[in-house]
């Protein structure tokens, strides 16, 4: 991302961040002043007296040195564009905000947005792409991430299948504060296109996504049987890393301190910092793809699961890979924890309620044990099995492409 954007971006965030604070203040003077009961409901409004003049002067003035900053960065922009290029450091930084508060980014116009863009080998699809393989491997990441971060400690999956393989390897950037299944309709929408203007016949769609990335994977997926776009019927595997089916354990927890915090009017406002988590963070709480899922009701008060039972798409063969921290099967940190942020049982798609169950094969899914979530991207573990999975009946996706030319 340009300096310019970026720099204005971050200034509309910190004003954002003061506007935040300052009401987080205000409703603990006003929860004081009213000198409420440890537990209960917090009074409404705003602060009475001097304090609530106080407190709306600061975002007067807030407001209106924001405006003119905002001003003299646009006309300096193409400048600082010039003094101080974007670099990888600041590209990841970006992503992690976007998975933190996304939403509010599009909401509010910022320009630190992320929209959805294909990158064919790290690169943009402007570039000369004309030796490419028909077989795509679409690579899709995690929360808070970018493309730039598949490559972990110097180790790249999606590099390596395709040096294996002969795939042409894609990858996805996002917005993952976004809702999941906003996501999953945009990347329907860029495959589709994406196959329409690839320079050599597609004869197969692999999709690889890790954590966030495989409810995303799964939503386009879903998005393009609903749409009937003509990419569904070319897709011959999707590989799931760590990828929460049914529900991360860190949301959940912070669903949970978050309500802990409204029982008393004194730490009430302070709540306010947990609704802070993006839209995409709370479809993690259960594995929200489609917009039924979250549409009805409020996540940052509501903990119940309204998803719609969603299998996965036939004539596609579907695989996962889990990790946890037991360095054995059966042990307590790996019941409680999992992998960290995931369960195994998250992870290969199992569940108590057979409708949510996917069914998945056995011998599709694999448990890594002493293995943390984010170390999933560099175990060469996991290359190998990825390798063993796709590089299985070749010759069925060559069958199913030209059955759809």
């Amino acid at each position: 991302m340009e300096t310019g954007k970026a720099l204005r971006g971050s200034t509309h965030l910190v004003f954002d961040a003061v506007d935040g604070v300052t009401h987080i203040v205000e409703g603990m003077y006003r929860n004081i002043a009213a000198g409420a009961w440890p537990l209960g409901r917090a009074p409404d409004g705003p602060a009475p007296g001097i304090a609530g003049f106080v407190h709306a002067a600061i975002r007067q003035v807030s407001g209106i040195t924001r405006s003119g900053l905002d001003f003299v960065l646009r006309q300096v922009s193409s400048q600082l564009d010039n003094i101080a290029p974007p670099g990888p450091h600041r590209e990841a930084a970006i992503a992690a905000l976007n998975g933190i508060c996304g939403d509010h980014l599009v909401r509010t116009g910022n320009p630190l947005a992320i929209p959805l863009r294909l990158h064919v080998a790290g690169a943009g699809l402007s570039d000369d792409i004309s030796d490419h393989s028909g077989r795509l491997l679409i690579a899709i990441h995690g929360l808070s991430m970018n493309a730039r971060e598949w490559t972990w400690r110097n180790h790249n999956h999606i590099e390596a299948l395709a040096d294996q393989h002969g795939f042409a390897p894609i990858y996805v950037s996002y917005n993952s504060g976004k809702h999941i299944s906003d996501n999953g309709r945009e990347l329907s929408a860029a495959i589709d296109a994406l196959v329409a203007d690839w320079p050599v016949p597609v004869e197969s769609i692999t999709l690889i996504g890790f954590s966030m990335g495989g409810l995303v994977a799964r939503s386009a997926m879903l998005s393009a049987q609903q749409e009937q776009q003509e990419w569904i019927g070319r897709v011959d595997k999707a590989v799931y890393i760590g990828t929460p089916h049914h529900g991360a354990v860190m949301e959940r927890g912070g669903f949970w301190l978050q309500k802990l915090l409204t029982y008393s009017p004194y730490t009430a406002p302070f709540a306010m910092l947990g609704r802070i988590r993006s839209d995409g963070i709370t479809d993690l709480r259960h594995g929200n793809l489609r917009e039924e899922d979250w549409q009805h009701h409020d996540a940052h008060s509501d903990n119940a699961d309204y998803r719609v039972p969603t299998p996965l798409p036939q004539g596609v063969e579907h695989f996962a890979v889990a990790a946890t921290l037991s360095k054995k099967s059966g042990e307590r940190i790996g019941r409680m924890l999992g992998d960290g942020l995931v369960h195994p049982s998250s992870a290969t798609g199992r569940h108590d309620d057979p409708q949510y169950d996917l069914g998945l094969n056995r011998d599709h899914t694999h448990i890594l044990y002493d293995l943390g979530h984010l170390d999933m991207l560099h175990d060469s573990r996991i290359t190998d099995q990825l390798a063993t999975w796709l590089g299985q009946t070749q010759g069925c996706s060559r069958e199913r492409s030209q059955s759809h030319r």
